[in-house]
C-alpha cells in the first residue's frame, strides 16, 4: 500500500475514533426515556450527525434508528475502504465479507422461524451494492431452495448445500453456521499470510487469533451453563482449525465442572491485564471488555494501517452495539443500572 493509502486510512480512523461516543454520552443517553430523545442526541454527534440529519425524532422507531445506526456503521467502512487501490484491498474486504456473512444467516433463520417480514425490515439493503448476491432477491426467500438459488455461483453456495433439506424444522441451521464461519476464518488467515509478513502479521494474527480464542470460551460458557451439553457436543461447535489454543486445552475448559470456573479461569489467562475492574457475571460483557481493551491498545499506539483499520471496524462495532442495547432496554424498560452494565466503554 502507498505511504498515501496508508496515513489516509490511519487519519480516517483515528478521526472517527475521536467522535466517538465518550463515557460522558453514555451517561447523557442513560438519562432519556424515549427514542426521539436519543436520535436527538445523536444528531448531535459529528459520527452519526449525516446518516440522521434528515430524520424525524418523533416520528421514528426503534427499528428505523437501528438500521441508521448500522448505514453509518457502514458508510465509515466505505469511507476508508475507498482510499486502497493496492494488491492489499481484499484483506480491507473481510469485514464485507462478515457483513454477507451476517444477511445469509439472517435469511436462514427466517425461513426456519416463517418470520420473512423481520428478516426483510433487519437486513441492511443500503448494503446490497456492496454485495455479491442479490439481498433483495435474498429477502423473499420462504425455503432454504430459495436461498441457495439466490446464492449460486458464489461461496455460500457449497457451504451450505451439504445441509439441503426441504423441511424448515429440519435445518441444521448451528452446523451451516459454523461451516460459513469457519471458512471465514480460513480466508482471514489466508489473506493475512499472503499480504503481510513480519512483525505486521504477527500483530494481525493475534487480533484475529484472540478473537476465535475468545469466541471460542463464550460458547463452552454458555453450552455448559444453559445447555448442559457435552464435550462433543461442544467440541463440534467451536473453531478448532489453525488456532493457537490447543484441542487438549479445549477440552480442559469444556471439563470443568462449574461454568463460573471458566469465567475464573479467563482472569487468569494472558488476557487478564485487558479483564475489566468491575466484577460483572456474565461472560459476554468479560469478553466484550477484553476484546475492546485490546482494540483499543492497538488504535493508540499501531502505525499500520490494516491494523487501525481492523480495530477501528471492532470499536465502532462497540459502539453499535452499546446504542442498540440502550435503545432495546427503553423498550423493555430495563432498569437503567442493569443497561449500563450492559455497555462497554
Amino acid at each position: 500500500m502507498s505511504s498515501f493509502a496508508g496515513n489516509a486510512i490511519i487519519t480516517k480512523a483515528k478521526s472517527l475514533y475521536g467522535d466517538r461516543l465518550y463515557p460522558e454520552d453514555y451517561e447523557e443517553l442513560l438519562r432519556y426515556n424515549t427514542v426521539s430523545e436519543i436520535v436527538g442526541y445523536l444528531k448531535r454527534n459529528n459520527k452519526y450527525a449525516n446518516t440522521l440529519s434528515d430524520v424525524e425524532e418523533k416520528s421514528i422507531h426503534r427499528g428505523q434508528l437501528e438500521n441508521l445506526i448500522k448505514k453509518s456503521y457502514f458508510d465509515n467502512l466505505t469511507r476508508m475502504v475507498k482510499f486502497i487501490s493496492t494488491t492489499d484491498r481484499k484483506f480491507y474486504e473481510l469485514d464485507m465479507i462478515r457483513r454477507e456473512i451476517d444477511i445469509v444467516l439472517s435469511a436462514i433463520r427466517s425461513v426456519i422461524s416463517g418470520n420473512i417480514e423481520s428478516s426483510i425490515r433487519d437486513l441492511p439493503l443500503f448494503f446490497k451494492q456492496h454485495s455479491s448476491f442479490d439481498i433483495e432477491e435474498l429477502t423473499k426467500s420462504t425455503t432454504l431452495n430459495d436461498v441457495m438459488n439466490t446464492l449460486k455461483n458464489t461461496r455460500y453456495y457449497d457451504l451450505i448445500a451439504p445441509y439441503f433439506t426441504e423441511n424448515p424444522s429440519e435445518i441444521r441451521y448451528t452446523d451451516i453456521e459454523h461451516n460459513i464461519y469457519e471458512k471465514y476464518h480460513e480466508i482471514a488467515l489466508e489473506r493475512i499470510n499472503k499480504y503481510y509478513k513480519g512483525k505486521l502479521r504477527n500483530q494481525l494474527m493475534d487480533i484475529y487469533q484472540s478473537k476465535v480464542e475468545i469466541e471460542n470460551i463464550i460458547k463452552i460458557y454458555r453450552l455448559k451453563k444453559f445447555y448442559n451439553a457435552n464435550e462433543t457436543e461442544i467440541m463440534n461447535t467451536l473453531m478448532t482449525k489453525k488456532i493457537r489454543m490447543s484441542n487438549d486445552k479445549l477440552r480442559e475448559l469444556i471439563s470443568l465442572k462449574n461454568p463460573e470456573d471458566i469465567l475464573e479461569a479467563l482472569s487468569k489467562s494472558e488476557y487478564k491485564q485487558f479483564k475489566d475492574t468491575e466484577d460483572y457475571v456474565y461472560i459476554e460483557y468479560q469478553a466484550g471488555k477484553i476484546k475492546y481493551n485490546l482494540a483499543r491498545r492497538y488504535m493508540y499506539f499501531s502505525k499500520y494501517p490494516p491494523i487501525v483499520y481492523s480495530v477501528f471496524l471492532f470499536l465502532n462495532e462497540i459502539e453499535q452495539t452499546n446504542i442498540i442495547n440502550i435503545i432495546e432496554g427503553i423498550r423493555y424498560d430495563i432498569e437503567k443500572e442493569d443497561i449500563k452494565k450492559m455497555l462497554i466503554y
